[in-house]
């Protein structure tokens, strides 16, 4: 016989999308229960870089920026896939009217405060796009706020001590010696203070706010099966250790708990053949809330989409991880497939959709195994961003690209040809091919003003060349739960299933892989954590 808990809401899952969720339900009066299946608290949001897009935020004023629903939707509609619109723009309306709601309330009842970067729009030509103002960051915050729970803090892949906005902002990456001196001061500061920044901030800063309004939060908390009676979910079976509880609630339960991409048989399901390697979110995220909601009758949706970037492997928690990385998009340096062509814009800020392209006669993957190809004037300018040759990854080097070409199992003559003609284009100063360093969201990222005539180009064709493996990696998968504009659940009818709702990369993501904005996830995980919190309260019960 499992034990008996009961409170109003149960939110599974201590990332962004739940802890958002559980401060909106709690600050407005409801007793709510956090379930955290791992042993450390913020889940893949505490790896992030914490840029969150959120349009006609109470920023903008301040930086000159104006902004309207009407713009901000215009924007989403021009830049959706193909047909999402016929299914997806009820809730790109409601998360439109609701994500400047959502950060004014995170600052309103937590210690958060934001800033606004000037990071733009990646497709800031289209209607509706801005060139920068969208994308918000959270200020840095003590673990200290956190008193005895500051040790159980998932800690980031790497520490820069440094807030998104400055990162991009400053393009410290590409040129660290130009950047660093103006930021070294801040980062001994906040080294000295243990305070946090990027996503590591952010779940500081709703962890403490939900603390502060009474949530009560159960750490090796394994969610495993939802109840129902009466047609609603009245209930979660929780595994603490040996002991299985059940927890009874009054107005409903809160699906947060991250993506699939950790199991195995759901990946090869829903991305066949698509060899997963550095996968770089927790190890805790294996579907369990799709499985939950799918034994209660929900419809999963938009199961093929994911956060796919390109990464470097680092060692984390026991294990290796995939940490984004940016090098490959630096003058100097290029992406090809196995047929060793290029074959997209290498700073897309959707890379992960030409990964995800297949052969339409053989429906094998097109383009991997993909490789990063650089050269000498790369190493020179950016020696500490080439990727290190040690046990996690090989880096090829050869005086010729033909040696190179026959290290890594590429046409000899198709690789020379290709970094001939990329060479060409940076002679130019416009790639023909993909347009790289055309747009307004390439100028903003990478570019080296030392580099003409584009600062996004540059010649391959000084030895000695260098190739690492690409490996595009699994930040999380974005498929799940299909809800409506308010969270909650639906049924393979369309029908609302009581008493549950999903948010994050647990729900059918409207946004999908192709995602709008620099911080195209963080935004909607936290609005629709705030929705779910909302609406919770508010109608959950019966």
């Amino acid at each position: 016989m499992a034990d008996k808990h009961c409170v109003d809401i149960v939110v599974v899952g201590s990332g962004g999308a739940g802890l958002s969720a559980a401060l909106a339900a709690s600050a407005k009066g409801s007793r709510v229960l956090i379930l955290e299946k791992s042993d450390l608290l913020g889940g893949t949001t505490a790896l992030s870089g914490g840029g969150i897009w959120v349009p006609c935020n109470h920023y903008q004023e301040s930086i000159g920026v104006e902004d309207s629903r009407e713009d901000a939707l215009a924007y989403v509609r021009a830049v959706a896939p193909d047909g999402w619109h016929n299914v997806e723009d009820p809730l790109w309306v409601s998360f439109v009217d609701h994500a400047p709601e959502m950060l004014r309330f995170l600052e309103q009842n937590s210690p958060l405060k934001f800033g606004p970067s000037r990071e733009a729009d990646p497709y800031a030509e289209a209607p509706g796009g801005k060139a920068f103002g969208r994308d918000v960051s959270p200020r840095p915050l003590s673990k200290s706020l956190l008193g005895n729970l500051r040790s159980k803090l998932r800690g980031p892949q790497f520490t820069p001590w440094l807030n998104y906005e400055e990162l991009i902002d400053t393009d410290v990456y590409l040129m660290p010696k130009r950047s660093l001196p103006r930021f070294l001061p801040r980062m001994i500061y906040r080294m000295l203070t243990n305070k946090r920044v990027m996503g590591s901030a952010l779940v500081v800063g709703l962890l403490r706010g939900c603390l502060d309004n009474g949530c009560e939060i159960w750490r090796e908390a394994r969610a495993e099966k939802l109840v129902k009676s009466n047609g609603r979910v009245s209930g979660v079976q929780v595994r603490r250790g040996e002991q299985l509880v059940e927890v009874e609630v009054t107005k409903g339960v809160v699906l947060a708990s991250g993506g699939f991409e950790w199991d195995k048989q759901m990946m090869a399901e829903h991305f066949p053949g698509y060899p997963v390697e550095w996968t770089g979110s927790p190890s805790t995220n294996e579907g369990d809330g799709h499985r939950m909601a799918l034994e209660v009758g929900a419809k999963l949706d938009r199961m093929d989409q994911a956060i796919i970037y390109g990464t470097v492997p680092k060692h984390y928690e026991g294990g290796v991880r995939g940490a984004p990385a940016a090098e490959f998009n630096f003058p100097h340096a290029m992406i090809v497939g196995q047929h060793g062509r290029r074959f997209m814009n290498e700073k897309l800020n959707t890379s992960g959709l030409p990964f995800l392209e297949r052969d339409p006669d053989s429906g094998e993957l097109a383009h991997l195994p993909a490789w990063r190809i650089y050269d000498a004037q790369f190493a020179k300018k950016y020696g500490h961003a080439l990727p290190k040759d040690n046990s996690l990854g090989k880096l090829y080097k050869d005086n010729t690209l033909d040696g190179l070409a026959r290290q890594i199992g590429l046409n000899p003559d198709t690789l020379t040809e290709t970094a001939q003609r990329m060479s060409d284009f940076a002679r130019a100063g416009v790639d023909e091919d993909f347009g790289r360093g055309s747009t307004i969201w390439d100028s903003n990222r990478g570019t080296d003003p030392r580099v003409t005539p584009n600062s996004s180009l540059g010649t391959i064709e000084q030895p000695p060349f260098y190739a690492f493996p690409f490996k595009p990696s699994f930040l999380g998968t974005k498929g799940g739960p299909r809800t409506n504009a308010r969270g909650q659940v639906v049924d393979e009818d369309w029908e609302v299933i009581p008493g549950l709702y999903a948010a994050g990369n647990v729900m059918a993501n409207p946004f999908g892989t192709k995602g709008v904005g620099g911080g195209t996830t963080l935004g909607p995980v936290l609005t629709w954590g705030y929705i779910c919190g909302v609406y919770a309260h508010q109608e959950g019960a019966p």
